[in-house]
């Protein structure tokens, strides 16, 4: 081999696996969520959205239970989760269910960069879609944070969200073994919206929920959002933005962990092909 071959060769792992990250995460989005057209996508992820932070916003201001900013920033934050959660669990359980997964793990790709492939997609989606409920809260609530704050507040925004999809890649992990991954999906959902202070301060949670809120997606960046809101920018958001930040990789971790264990059982056992 001539030495200009040596120096080329190290660099064509690198391309490949950037090249099945960024051009395979995108045609595998497009692939599994073939149903996301402008009439569909609009009124799932940008529509409903809104409705909730309006209920929510409109609801605790009759109640006289918090601020305006209290319930703008946990709803437009939590929001992402619906792209992180659902979106996840889709694009790695829908493999199993659309009979590809077997062809997919029969090829000699990096299984990092297919694994984080699919979540680039999602964890775009999931900021955009925050970042839609902050405008509509602008227009019709009147939230107003102090343009200062608005870095760091994108921040927070895109940490989460990345946080929730590594929550939701573990959940479709999981979606490699069981038959019903959506029942997991929907309470992990919820849960997350119950815990994690979106529309409750964690204060008046009882003390086995607050522990439960420090490991999931959400609590941090949401702790985050509201002091970036109330003007009180420093050390302290940045804390909570490293806190999210880590929880979102311990997540994504302990997804692609499952993700091999599964895989390696599923060739033993044959499970990859039953439903």
């Amino acid at each position: 081999m001539s030495a200009a071959g040596e120096v080329a060769a190290p660099a064509q792992p690198g391309r490949h696996f950037w090249r099945v990250f960024l051009i395979g995460g995108l045609i595998s989005y497009r692939a599994l969520f073939y149903w996301i057209t402008p009439w569909q996508y609009i009124p799932t992820m940008l529509a409903a959205p809104t409705f909730q932070i309006l209920f929510f916003v409109y609801l605790g201001r009759a109640a006289g239970v918090g601020s305006t900013a209290f319930f703008v920033v946990g709803n437009c934050i939590q929001i992402c989760s619906m792209s992180g959660i659902y979106g996840m669990t889709m694009a790695i359980s829908n493999e199993r269910f659309f009979q590809t997964l077997s062809p997919i793990l029969a090829t000699p790709s990096d299984r990092l960069a297919v694994f984080l492939g699919r979540g680039l997609p999602v964890l775009i989606s999931g900021f955009q879609t925050c970042c839609f409920g902050f405008l509509v809260s602008a227009l019709i609530l009147g939230f107003r944070p102090a343009p200062a704050e608005l870095p760091q507040l994108l921040l927070a925004v895109l940490v989460t969200s990345a946080s929730c999809t590594g929550f939701g890649m573990a959940l479709g992990s999981i979606g490699l073994r069981v038959r019903d991954v959506f029942l997991i999906a929907n309470i992990a959902y919820f849960m997350v919206l119950l815990v994690c202070g979106v529309e409750v301060p964690l204060h008046q949670l009882p003390l086995p929920l607050r522990a439960l809120a420090q490991i999931l997606p959400l609590t941090h960046g949401i702790a985050a959002g509201r002091l970036l809101a109330a003007g009180r920018a420093g050390a302290a958001p940045l804390l909570d933005i490293l806190l999210e930040g880590l929880v979102g990789v311990c997540w994504a971790t302990a997804a692609y962990l499952l993700f091999r264990y599964f895989e390696r059982s599923g060739r033993r056992s044959g499970a990859f092909d039953r439903l």
